[in-house]
């Protein structure tokens, strides 16, 4: 038995250089020629809950001009979907009991699609399995806003205007209506019928971590700088149409088209990829 032990830790040790040749750190790296394909999700979209040009999983595909750089091309879904309930007085209650307490509740539900592509460089630093990224390009962007509000107390003809939650009064008006009969009005919702477009820069930092052969987890934070336009955003609104003697709804223009350049916290992302080199 000994003597098996001694051959079998002779053969592990002197295959251990030939494994390491096999699998040494110039085998785990790409090399010139060589293409890539990346898919990441960004967690940032989702924390920064009014991001319109931040994709929320991409798919990029690279083509590595030499040991150290390379090309890339970048396609990104841009998703964020929030839901808000908020509490406001029972007018039902209160009619029946002044000193009612009792609460129903008003909801807000924002949607933002679109799409996300951008085009650059990369180039890579470092020889071992750890590297560190950086890179930029030209980004165009373009998303849908939807906003959609429901309420706890409806308007009738009895209570033409009811009570709603304080987080709410914002879309809630009263003055400089434009509907003839109608002396209160609140939102339905609000959306654009064309996307906002995003035209701007983009640059990242980060690493890449290689777990096998040209495979790799990486991780970068990246800013962008853009302009954009828009042909405009509308809103649906109820009210009491007191010439009508019914609960109407309509859709107007909310503000005109519009442009500028954009630069807060939208502008932030992270990515965490999977990337595979061959």
């Amino acid at each position: 038995m000994k003597h098996i032990l001694t051959i079998l830790t002779a053969i592990a040790l002197c295959s251990l250089p030939f494994t390491a040749q096999a699998q040494s750190e110039e085998d785990y790296l790409p090399k010139a020629g060589d293409l890539g394909l990346s898919v990441s999700a960004n967690p940032i979209s989702q924390i920064i809950n009014t991001s319109s040009t931040q994709p929320l999983v991409s798919i990029a595909g690279k083509y590595m001009v030499s040991d150290k750089s390379a090309l890339f091309l970048n396609v990104g879904w841009i998703y964020n979907y929030n839901h808000y309930n908020y509490y406001a007085d029972d007018d039902a209650a209160l009619y029946l009991d002044p000193f009612s307490r009792a609460k129903v509740i008003d909801t807000e539900e924002n949607q933002i699609t679109g799409l996300n592509v951008s085009f650059g460089g990369e180039r890579r630093i470092g020889k071992g399995k750890v590297q560190g990224v950086f890179g930029g390009g030209i980004m165009y962007a373009f998303s849908y806003n939807d906003t959609r509000y429901s309420y706890g107390n409806a308007i009738t003809s009895i209570n033409q205007q009811p009570s709603i939650s304080d987080d709410l009064l914002y879309i809630a008006d009263i003055d400089d209506l434009d509907v003839p009969g109608v002396s209160y009005q609140r939102y339905l919702s609000e959306f654009n019928t064309t996307p906002t477009h995003y035209i701007g820069l983009t640059g990242y930092a980060g690493v890449e971590w290689f777990v096998a052969p040209k495979v790799s987890v990486g991780a970068k934070l990246y800013l962008t700088a853009a302009y954009r336009f828009s042909s405009g955003d509308y809103y649906t609104a109820e009210g009491y149409n007191y010439l009508t003697g019914q609960v109407e709804e309509w859709t107007e223009l909310l503000r005109p088209s519009y442009h500028g350049f954009r630069f807060n916290r939208d502008n932030v992302g992270m990515d965490i990829s999977f990337n595979f080199y061959f």
